[in-house]
C-alpha cells in the first residue's frame, strides 16, 4: 500500500497537468464535433384557456382558422440537440395562444395575443430565434347552440334486390355550437352514408356535418357528439293491392259505374313482420253524395303505409282513383189513366184524364228491362183545381232503381152533371 501511495503522488504536479490538458482537448472536440446550428420547425397553434370566455358566454368566432394557423418556429441549438427535436417534434415543440386573461373581452370584440411558444419539453440549451406569426387576432362572439334533428343522405346504389330499411339514429337529433353568427347559419346536419357500407356493416359510425341554406359546409362549430350511430337493416319487399270504397247517394237517375284504380297494386318495403301484416291499403271512401258526373280522386300512398314500411324506390307515389258515375238507360211505357189516382177532390167537380199517359223512365239496363208501364202507379192533387183544362204534375210511384223525368197529365175539370163520361174522383 506504501509503495502505491509513493507513486501515486510522485510527479503529482505533472499528472494533474496532464488531466486538465486532456480535459481542454475532450471539449474542444466537442465543440468542433457539435457545433451550434439554427433550423426552422413548424406546429399546429393552440388555444389555451378558453373556459374563461365560455364561462362569460362568449366564445372564439375565428376559432377554426387560428387552430389550422400554423406557426413557423427557429430554433438555436447544438446540433445533436436538433437532431432529437426533430425525431420528437410533436412532443418537444408547442405554440399556443392564452386566453386566460380575456376577463375583459365583450362580444364583437377582436383582441391581438402574442403566440407563445415551448421548445425541447423544458430542456436547457435552446433559443428560440424567431416565431412567424408572433401574433395573432382573436375575435371574440356570443356562443350559441340550437338543436337540429338529424338528416342521413344514402350515396351511391345497393345491388338490385337488396332493400334498406329507414336508418335508425343515435342520437337522433344534435346540438350545434359555436359563434353566434355561425349556429344562426346553420339549416341542416346531415351525415353521409356510403351505400356499400351501410349493406356490409349496418350499425355505421359517421360525422356530422353542417350546412347553410346554399348547401355549403359551415365552419367553427361543434356538435354535442362527436360521432354519430347510424343503424340499418335488410327488408323484404312485397307486392300489395289497393282498395278503395265509395260512401252516399247519387243523384236521382244516376248510377254507380266501374270504380278504377291505377295503379291498382304497388310494391312496399319493410321488416317481414311488418309486411306480414299488410294485405290491403285500404284508401279512404270517396263521397260520391249527389253527383251527376264522374269523380277524379288523388291520394298520397305514404299517408296509408304503417311505420316501418314504405314505397319501394321507383314505385308510384299516387293512386289515381276514377269514379264512374253514369246517366243509365232509358225508355217509354205507357200508363193507364186507372193507375193514376186523384186526391183531395172537391164535391160538384168532375175530373176527367185521357185514357193513357206516356213516361220516360230511367235505370240500369238490367232493372229496366224488367219494368213495364203496369207497374207504375202516380198521384194528382186536384184539390185547387177548378172548372176547365189544366196540366198538372204526376207524382210516381217507381221501383227501386228507377227514376222518372218530370211528366205532366192534363186534366178536364167539369160542374158534375155534365154529359162528359166521369173518370175517378
Amino acid at each position: 500500500m506504501k509503495r502505491f501511495q509513493e507513486l501515486l503522488m510522485k510527479d503529482l504536479g505533472w499528472k494533474l497537468l496532464s488531466v486538465a490538458i486532456a480535459t481542454t482537448m475532450w471539449f474542444m472536440v466537442i465543440s468542433i464535433n457539435q457545433p451550434i446550428d439554427t433550423r426552422s420547425y413548424s406546429t399546429t397553434l393552440q388555444l389555451v384557456g378558453e373556459e374563461t370566455l365560455t364561462a362569460r358566454g362568449l366564445t372564439v368566432a375565428n376559432r377554426e382558422d387560428l387552430t389550422n394557423t400554423k406557426v413557423s418556429i427557429k430554433v438555436k441549438a447544438q446540433r445533436t440537440a436538433l437532431d432529437r427535436l426533430s425525431q420528437r417534434q410533436a412532443d418537444l415543440i408547442s405554440a399556443s395562444v392564452d386566453l386566460s386573461d380575456l376577463t375583459y373581452a365583450q362580444d364583437g370584440d377582436t383582441i391581438t395575443l402574442p403566440v407563445d411558444t415551448s421548445v425541447g419539453g423544458g430542456a436547457t440549451g435552446y433559443t428560440v430565434e424567431s416565431k412567424v406569426p408572433g401574433s395573432v387576432e382573436i375575435q371574440v362572439e356570443t356562443l350559441a347552440a340550437k338543436e337540429f334533428p338529424l338528416e342521413v343522405s344514402l350515396n351511391g346504389e345497393v345491388t338490385e334486390g337488396t332493400h334498406l330499411s329507414t336508418p335508425k339514429l343515435i342520437p337522433e337529433t344534435i346540438m350545434v355550437k359555436g359563434a353566434k353568427s355561425a349556429v344562426d347559419s346553420v339549416v341542416a346536419v346531415r351525415l353521409s352514408v356510403n351505400a356499400a357500407d351501410a349493406v356490409q356493416q349496418m350499425d355505421l359510425q359517421v360525422k356530422p356535418v353542417a350546412y347553410d341554406k346554399d348547401g355549403n359546409t359551415v365552419n367553427g362549430v361543434t356538435f354535442s357528439v362527436d360521432t354519430v350511430i347510424v343503424s340499418y337493416s335488410l327488408n323484404e319487399a312485397k307486392q300489395v293491392p289497393v282498395q278503395v270504397s265509395v260512401t252516399g247517394s247519387l243523384a236521382d237517375g244516376y248510377h254507380l259505374g266501374e270504380i278504377t284504380c291505377t295503379p291498382k297494386t304497388v310494391s312496399v318495403i319493410g321488416a317481414k313482420e311488418d309486411l306480414d301484416k299488410l294485405n290491403v291499403i285500404s284508401l279512404d271512401q270517396i263521397d260520391v253524395s249527389g253527383a251527376t258526373s264522374s269523380i277524379s280522386h288523388t291520394f298520397q300512398l305514404s299517408d296509408y303505409l304503417p311505420e316501418g314500411v314504405k314505397l319501394e324506390e321507383g314505385s308510384s307515389a299516387v293512386v289515381q282513383v276514377f269514379v264512374h258515375v253514369d246517366r243509365g238507360e232509358e225508355k217509354t211505357v205507357t200508363v193507364s189513366s186507372d193507375q193514376i189516382h186523384l186526391t183531395n177532390g172537391q164535391d160538384g167537380y168532375q175530373y176527367h184524364l185521357p185514357d193513357s199517359i206516356s213516361v220516360s223512365i230511367n235505370g240500369e239496363a238490367s232493372q229496366l228491362a224488367a219494368v213495364e208501364g203496369s207497374d207504375l202507379s202516380g198521384q194528382v192533387d186536384v184539390s185547387a183545381l177548378t172548372e176547365g183544362e189544366h196540366t198538372v204534375s204526376i207524382d210516381w210511384n217507381l221501383p227501386s232503381g228507377i227514376t222518372a223525368d218530370s211528366s205532366t197529365v192534363t186534366i178536364e175539370v167539369t160542374a158534375a152533371g155534365s154529359d162528359e163520361s166521369d173518370t175517378e174522383s
